[in-house]
């Protein structure tokens, strides 16, 4: 495949199907875990395939396009359409001040910690704003559990020690800022505040706004924060850790990734990383944006209801962070896609939602995979998702094994982009 016209969308090839079909089955076997792949264009989905095991341990059953499975990070895009809702309806801007809407992360956003001398952290006080915008796109303030400050503070915080993904809300509440707001980018828990605070502003559970407000209207039945469903029983996969000798099941191997999967242990949706979804659904949200945005080039017909204003659609494939945060960035794209591909400033960025691709010399994604501008992300556990508007397509991609960064799992990831766009022409 060569390098598209923005004004051609590219098709499967003849035996473009059977080729994924058989990269995918290839990919599985390496892996020896669940693999599941759905591709759309602007006309809608065209192809669902899975290969592997539901179970790695316990071989008996395939894994299904619609079996349920953690989707992880992926829960950013959806957080970020609900609230990009809020400001369609005029009751948000992406400049609001969150601080004064929710007076926990008024507390936590008052303090900066600095840095550490002997163990004890030298803190800051910040009387700086932290705005809906700043919150989307990972420049709030709030540092990643797994960085350089927010480990070392947990270890002397009296409240609030565990990882956010146990769904407790002390483990949110009580870490302060990392940096000051607007002033870098960095891979924190703004969605998780995020999906604290929407009942706030709406006037229902965090659930319920997703349920009512974008996965019913695009029929997306087989997605939720809560994954102990009773139809669910039999269709929810197992996650599995992955050591140097094969698998074993998830109990205390990486406790930063491992979520409750209870209703009752679950005190809040994690709205960075605590949703749950399948590939057959999570490609219907892709083509829904993937549609719209093309509609309004006039390569696509417009969807008869859109989730979102054409503004705020655009904002989601539009970088948007300021240059001070550009650097940090370009760190976060090199450790994803690995050391091998490099970025220079402003080739890497985030958008309101997702990160985007941005190379200044238009080149494909190590030689041979999305194009340039394409926005997406992916998930722990090895789902991976982008919208690669050049080229008219939509793709994700899973499988359910810890750690998702893992060399096979990075290995499968390269070898389906690599295979998506040998199948398109």
């Amino acid at each position: 495949m060569t390098n598209a016209p923005k004004s051609k969308s590219l098709r499967l090839t003849s035996d473009g199907a059977a080729s994924l079909q058989a990269a995918l089955s290839s990919a599985a076997k390496d892996l020896g875990a669940p693999t599941t792949l759905a591709l759309a264009d602007a006309d809608g989905v065209f192809l669902h395939l899975e290969a592997g095991p539901f179970d790695p341990l316990t071989p008996g059953r395939d894994v299904e396009s619609d079996d349920v499975m953690w989707f992880a990070s992926t829960t950013k895009l959806l957080t970020s359409i609900c609230y990009l809702q809020l400001v369609d309806e005029g009751k948000l801007t992406l400049d609001t001040n969150m601080r004064s809407l929710f007076p926990p992360l008024d507390l936590a956003a008052s303090q900066i910690i600095k840095g550490f001398d002997k163990g004890k952290p030298i803190m800051e006080s910040n009387d700086a704003p932290v705005t809906l915008g700043q919150m989307l796109n990972q420049t709030s303030g709030f540092g990643k559990e797994f960085g350089d400050k927010v480990p070392l503070w947990k270890k002397v915080a009296d409240k609030g020690t565990g990882f956010v993904n146990s769904c407790k809300i002390d483990n949110l509440i009580h870490t302060p800022l990392c940096f000051a707001p607007g002033t870098s980018y960095e891979y924190g828990n703004s969605a998780e505040w995020l999906g604290l605070i929407l009942p706030t502003l709406v006037g229902m559970s965090t659930e319920e706004y997703f349920q009512t407000h974008l996965l019913r209207p695009l029929g997306m039945a087989n997605t939720s924060f809560y994954p102990d469903h009773p139809e669910w029983t039999d269709r929810l996969l197992p996650l599995r850790f992955r050591s140097e000798t094969g698998y074993e099941e998830l109990k205390d191997q990486l406790p930063l990734l491992t979520l409750p999967r209870k209703r009752q242990d679950i005190e809040y949706p994690v709205a960075g990383g605590g949703i749950y979804s399948s590939s057959s659904d999570y490609i219907k949200v892709l083509h829904h944006l993937l549609q719209h945005r093309l509609s309004l080039s006039g390569r696509a017909t417009r969807p008869e209801t859109t989730i979102l204003s054409d503004t705020s659609l655009n904002s989601l494939f539009t970088g948007t962070l300021p240059d001070a945060a550009l650097p940090a960035i370009v760190e976060m794209f090199e450790w994803t896609f690995g050391p091998k591909e490099k970025f220079e400033l402003g080739e890497a960025n985030w958008t309101t939602g997702m990160a985007i691709y941005a190379p200044t010399d238009g080149r494909r994604r190590a030689g041979f995979g999305r194009l340039a501008g394409s926005v997406g992300w992916g998930g722990a556990a090895g789902t991976q998702y982008w919208i690669d508007e050049a080229a008219g397509i939509a793709a994700v991609f899973t499988t359910q094994v810890l750690p998702g960064s893992g060399p096979a799992t990075k290995s499968f990831k390269d070898a389906m982009e690599r295979a998506i766009y040998a199948a398109l022409e």
